[in-house]
């Protein structure tokens, strides 16, 4: 099976992320902060996006048993037909949690597949949770240090490690994570969301060269500004200025990114410890 985790799924780019794994035929582990019922919505909407109909599926089967016809070997016909009719009735299922992605819930879902004798052939944690705020340095509280650097930093630090043991099983295994330019360049009234997102990229760096023995891959995406909900308050005028500075001339669109990150997942496995900018050239 292939499988993709996906942390801060409910909305942006995570929620569009996860339609896009779906489309191609991977199970979803989906989580969210709070909104459980955002992530219901979208795992309804996913189900019905990719789901085959009854008649479609009577056609495709009734193809495949008259090519396995052709087989002289009854034995071989047989176990290919009934390994097709199994992959194809089951569906890609969707998980979903609130809250973190513990270690007793990773342990039992990961037994639950071994116990079943369900391999994964390919394994993607995709790495998107995050929280910004607008304020001067000297302004942020201790409760605004300690919630972001905690949601940005320390989670998904915590994260990798439950998961290295089970990518290190995993056929091909590979971590994305969702960035942003301002961890590389600063951003005024962001510094403490830069200084997170900093950390992120030099931790890609690190976790990449560690881990490249082991043939798994470690990236990260440095968006620029994407239109979702973290820049809804933005006004007109502001959107405006804003886009002027982008060589692209337009924010980039959570489908474009989702398909990135879609991209980076199918890449060579040589491809490593890599921040890649995607911000239309503006950085």
């Amino acid at each position: 099976m292939k499988l993709a985790i996906i942390t801060g799924a409910s909305r942006g780019i995570g929620r569009e992320t996860a339609k896009t794994f779906a489309k191609e035929g991977y199970s979803l582990l989906l989580n969210c902060e709070k909104n459980i019922a955002l992530l219901e919505e979208l795992k309804t909407e996913i189900e019905e996006e990719t789901k085959v109909s009854k008649a479609e599926r009577k056609v495709v089967l009734a193809t495949v048993e008259e090519t396995l016809q052709k087989f002289d070997n009854s034995k071989e016909k047989d176990s290919s037909e009934n390994n097709f009719k199994n992959n194809f009735d089951q569906s890609p299922e969707i998980i979903l949690k609130q809250g973190s992605f513990s270690s007793a819930f990773l342990e039992n879902y990961f037994h639950t597949k071994e116990s079943n004798r369900i391999e994964i052939d390919e394994l993607v944690l995709v790495i998107n949770q995050g929280k910004s705020t607008l304020n001067l340095t000297q302004d942020y509280s201790s409760e605004e240090t300690d919630s972001l650097i905690q949601a940005n930093l320390l989670e998904p630090f915590q994260l990798v490690q439950r998961m290295i043991p089970y990518l290190l099983r995993a056929k091909e295994g590979r971590i994305l994570f969702s960035s942003s330019v301002w961890g590389n360049v600063g951003a005024s009234m962001e510094s403490l969301y830069s200084l997170t997102k900093g950390g992120i990229n030099s931790f890609v760096k690190a976790l990449g060269k560690e881990l490249a023995p082991s043939h798994i891959a470690v990236n990260a995406v440095a968006f620029g500004a994407i239109d979702t909900d973290m820049n809804a308050w933005l006004t007109e005028e502001e959107r405006s200025s804003l886009e002027e500075e982008i060589p692209y001339g337009r924010m980039a669109t959570v489908e474009e990114t989702a398909d990135f990150l879609l991209l980076l997942s199918k890449a060579p496995l040589y491809l490593t410890a890599q921040v890649i900018p995607f911000d239309g050239g503006g950085i």
